[in-house]
């Protein structure tokens, strides 16, 4: 009996030590199971934080290299909208605005855009130092925006600023006060031939066919009758026989006649005008202040007239003749603000074709680039810009 017993205590004992075993098996499987998850858990986290560190790297270069394009279009929009803050028109001028303000106008244009070219020279050159891959087209892009549009502008408004010259301190609308012993006479100015010439540069880039020299009409403001072969009666403000070079007769309708013209066509017609090779209105600013003018067309074209007012207006030393016997400040008044309206509305022009030209040549450079990002480059793309005065 008690044999029995200590046989079945034996495999009971057995027994138990089997499941225990079975046991120890089960949890050390169970334990191997868990460390196998925790290191596929890892390595996947590992993965993917190689991953994400490449992907990051990645778009911190693109990010890199469209914020300095950014960086770029942000300096150059904030000179030009600088100048729409000011009252009244781009440049804000005045009838007591000089001709050394437009001189400055034309440095600032200069130098603004030389900074555009030496910030996109320097992305090229960080795409290339860290080989990113698409460098080479990046580059190639800047240098077709440099050498075609950049490079022209820069050396236009140079040539423009330095036909002017920063001391001249002579109004915008230089008008003769009128009266006896050449008090009534004007002058030609200095530089007038550099002064189309930079300005030129400029509108062959920027403005191409929008505008046109032919614009408005060939008659006076007078009774609407034709200005004939010695441009009208606004041809007087830039020229008379005897006199001194003062105006004879009939002062205040070559005054209207100038205005006239000046309020009958638009800034980009009188670029146009301006920039015409052998034109006529280079012809009219330039013209001897002592001789009454000729060699010009018959029934000279409004935006003609308004382009050689804008030109006598800004070149250093331009004055335009008054009457020969006695002061008349109506003439000079009038004169003078369509002189203003005629630089004014030339340059509010200029300034926002430049901007234009320079919004497409970020936007293609933006798209070799090979950025896929919603970040403006454009400065059209921030905020909204309509010509005024085309």
């Amino acid at each position: 009996m008690n044999r029995e017993v200590k046989e079945g205590e034996i495999k009971e004992i057995g027994i138990e030590r089997v499941r225990e075993r079975g046991n120890r098996m089960d949890k050390m499987w169970d334990r191997m199971r868990i460390k196998g998850i925790i290191l596929m858990m890892m390595m996947v986290m590992m993965m993917m934080g190689c991953n994400s560190g490449g992907v990051g790297e990645a778009e911190q270069g693109k990010n890199k290299f469209l914020q300095s394009l950014v960086n770029v279009s942000e300096e150059f929009l904030n000179v030009f909208t600088s100048f729409g803050e000011m009252v009244g028109s781009v440049l804000g001028l005045k009838a007591d605005s000089k001709k050394s303000d437009v001189a400055a106008y034309f440095k600032t244009v200069q130098d603004t855009v030389q900074g555009a070219k030496d910030g996109l020279n320097k992305i090229v050159a960080e795409m290339k130092k860290e080989s990113n891959p698409h460098a080479a087209a990046t580059e190639t892009a800047v240098k077709k925006l440099v050498s075609e549009t950049l490079d022209k502008i820069i050396t236009g408004a140079k040539t423009a600023s330095e036909a002017i010259g920063g001391d001249a301190n002579d109004f915008i609308g230089n008008v003769a006060a009128g009266g006896a012993n050449g008090a009534g006479a004007g002058a030609k100015g200095d530089g007038v031939e550099n002064l189309v010439k930079g300005i030129k540069s400029i509108v062959d880039i920027v403005l191409k066919n929008k505008g046109s020299a032919e614009a408005g009409d060939g008659k006076k403001a007078d009774a609407l009758g034709a200005r004939g072969n010695n441009a009208g009666d606004a041809g007087k403000l830039f020229g008379n026989t005897d006199n001194n070079g003062a105006i004879a007769a009939d002062a205040k309708k070559a005054a209207a006649d100038a205005a006239k013209a000046v309020g009958a066509v638009t800034g980009a017609d009188i670029l146009q005008a301006i920039s015409k090779n052998n034109g006529d209105s280079a012809k009219l600013a330039n013209h001897n202040a002592s001789a009454q003018v000729t060699g010009v067309a018959s029934d000279i074209k409004d935006a003609v007239i308004a382009g050689g007012i804008a030109l006598r207006a800004m070149a250093k030393g331009g004055k335009f003749a008054n009457e020969k016997d006695n002061a008349n400040n109506d003439v000079v008044t009038a004169v003078r603000g369509a002189a203003v309206s005629a630089v004014s509305k030339a340059l509010d022009t200029l300034t926002i074709a430049i901007r234009e030209a320079m919004d497409l040549g970020l936007k293609e450079i933006k798209k070799v680039m090979k950025i896929n990002n919603d970040t403006p480059v454009a400065t059209s793309e921030k905020s909204g810009s309509g010509v005024k005065n085309q």
